[in-house]
Parts: C-alpha cells; sequence; structure tokens
C-alpha cells in the first residue's frame, strides 16, 4: 500500500535545503580570485541566487521569496573584498572568526566577529571581511531581498571583471 504525502509535506518537501547536499562551490567568487588569489573562497547556496548575475541560476538552491542565505567558507589569510549592496547584508560566523571593516566617509571602523557572533550592514555600506584566524572561517551570509544586484566593488579591476561575467 502507498504511503500519500499530506498537502502540507508535499508543499515544504521542495523548500528543505540539507547541509549533506551543499556542495562548496569555488567558482561563484572566480573573477575575483582571477585578480587576487586572497579572494578565493566556497559558496554554498542554501537559499536564492545571493547577488548572481542569474538569478534563476540557484546551483540547488531554494528560490527566495523574501531573502538570500548561503555559506561561505574563507580559508585562513584570505578576505572578501571591499564593496556594498543595494540591501542590508548581515554575517553570521558559525566557525573561525573574521574582522569586519567598513567604511564610510574617509572613516573606517573594525568589528571583530567570532563563532556565532553577528553583524547587521546597512545598505551601501562598503565593506570588507578578513580571515584573520588560524582556521577556516564559515560564514552565514544573508541579503535581505530576494533577488539583490550584484555586488558594488570599490575596485574598477573587479568591477570590469564582474561586469566580462554577464
Amino acid at each position: 500500500m502507498d504511503i500519500i504525502a499530506a498537502p502540507l509535506e508535499k508543499m515544504l518537501a521542495d523548500r528543505i535545503a540539507r547541509f549533506a547536499e551543499r556542495r562548496e562551490d569555488w567558482s561563484v567568487f572566480g573573477f575575483e580570485t582571477a585578480l587576487d588569489p586572497r579572494f578565493a573562497r566556497a559558496q554554498r547556496r542554501y537559499l536564492g541566487a545571493s547577488g548572481s548575475a542569474d538569478h534563476a541560476d540557484l546551483r540547488g538552491s531554494i528560490p527566495a521569496t523574501a531573502f538570500t542565505m548561503s555559506i561561505q567558507s574563507m580559508p585562513p589569510g584570505n578576505q572578501i573584498p571591499m564593496h556594498c549592496h543595494e540591501t542590508e547584508e548581515v554575517f553570521f560566523i558559525l566557525e573561525g572568526q573574521a574582522r569586519v571593516r567598513c567604511w564610510e566617509n574617509g572613516e573606517s571602523c573594525d568589528i571583530t566577529l567570532g563563532r556565532w557572533d553577528l553583524v547587521a550592514l546597512p545598505p551601501f555600506l562598503q565593506h570588507e571581511v578578513f580571515n584573520e584566524g588560524d582556521v577556516v572561517c564559515h560564514l552565514q551570509t544573508m541579503l535581505s531581498k530576494p533577488q539583490p544586484m550584484r555586488p558594488q566593488y570599490n575596485d574598477p579591476e573587479l568591477l570590469a571583471l564582474q561586469s566580462k561575467e554577464g
């Protein structure tokens, strides 16, 4: 006898993203890495396409309806280059530690985050993230729109490389 799934269970079946099914994708930030190997990091997409050129390129993630969420894994000594978004961006440290440097009107501020610490950055705030620890830093990253624009870099070379990607 076949068991028929309940309507709620069917509705939620496509809304589950399990860690075991996520793969580290080192190609997402490939154009950044081409400019500077310290920009290398992996992304595991869970919800949405996180500022991708192609919002349909979900790479196995759940389509976003309110915000995006991914996990980035950044090796020791590596960093996320300076950029901003048109939306709020949240970093939550799952493992390791990171230093988030924010810039506004010529002023900078460093925020050191450890395991289970969070920072919510307002829209258009320039920032960069450094892993100065001895272990891989795993950051949960959320953007507060289902289809955010691509990062807006300060570095003209990164902007040029990004435009070539699509």
